[in-house]
């Protein structure tokens, strides 16, 4: 019998080399599985849920007025007509506006933090790469609005865009950049003295390819860990806006307009005021647990640890 005969042993296949799964999708899967961030996950979860689906839910028309049954209160405080939460002083359905005011709220939130985001990000690449140049001037204009009050600039550009939902994202989009601009730019400036900046310029790389393909990657955690957390800070300043006459305009109404609605009656309804406050600040507290949860997955040092390790 030759060589050529004999059978020849099968050749096991090469086990698939499984895939590694992005940096992001490991951060957020660190994130849920930390208790904190696990709730704030579920909470935003059931505030957009209840949102996206508020005609459903809601049990009446939030902007049918029934002026008999103003000021009622809830049932299960004694209140007539079966109302959940119960009225305004315009007789709404506080339960129904709520539900439709959560959407205008969280439309707000991310719409602003998202622009807020893309702006920071693209200035503190710039202010952290030309940092002995046009980097100071745009970190002297950080310095001032930094200095400046929220309302008195809220105020100003009011003045000059008028009341209503779009001059409200305006204000907090320019609002909110200096935050992400300076903290992307510290980081900038010390990536960009890295070895892969400094091989990708020898190179021949571009100055915006740099820029692109290998300062940003190396930046976004600040980024996504800010967003999250300035997402619920932009719907509170807002709901300063609205309660100063400023903010969200009739017949559109978010929880900070309901808020400023309510405060006219407080000692008739004082419901009308606590329920769209506690929606507000859940939506508030949910944002923040998630922006803790990602900062300690991207960063585990940053984790709580006893305050005296000697004890332990």
């Amino acid at each position: 019998m030759t060589a050529e005969s004999l059978p020849r042993a099968a050749v096991p296949a090469a086990p698939k080399t499984p895939k590694t799964p992005g940096r992001m999708r490991e951060i957020f899967a660190k994130a849920w599985r930390n208790p904190t961030g696990r709730i704030g996950f579920v909470l935003l979860a059931v505030l957009a849920l209840a949102a996206l689906f508020a005609p459903l839910l809601a049990p009446h028309d939030p902007t049918v007025q029934i002026l008999p049954a103003a000021d009622t209160a809830p049932f299960w405080l004694g209140g007539d007509g079966g109302y959940l939460l119960g009225t305004d002083s315009l007789g709404r359905d506080v339960l129904s506006r709520i539900l439709y005011g959560l959407r205008l709220s969280l439309l707000i939130g991310i719409v602003a933090a998202t622009i807020s985001a893309a702006l920071g990000l693209f200035l503190g690449i710039v202010a952290g790469w030309y940092e002995k140049g046009i980097g100071k001037v745009l970190m002297r204009l950080a310095d001032i609005q930094f200095a400046v009050p929220f309302v008195a600039v809220g105020i100003a550009l009011t003045a000059v865009l008028g009341p209503g939902l779009t001059p409200v994202l305006v204000i907090l989009s320019v609002w909110g950049w200096t935050t992400y601009a300076r903290t992307i730019a510290n980081s900038v400036s010390q990536v960009k003295r890295q070895d892969f900046v400094t091989a990708a310029r020898t190179l021949g790389a571009s100055t915006p390819r740099i820029m692109l393909r290998h300062i940003t990657p190396s930046i976004l955690a600040p980024v996504v860990v800010l967003w999250s957390t300035s997402a619920g800070v932009l719907i509170l300043a807002e709901s300063g806006l609205s309660l100063l006459g400023l903010g969200v305009q009739a017949p559109a109404f978010s929880l900070g307009s309901m808020l400023a609605d309510g405060q006219i009656a407080l000692r008739l309804s004082w419901w009308s005021v606590l329920f769209p406050g506690a929606a507000l600040l859940l939506i508030v507290l949910a944002f923040n647990m998630i922006g803790d949860a990602l900062r300690d997955a991207f960063n585990p040092s940053s984790a709580l640890v006893p305050k005296n390790p000697e004890l332990v």
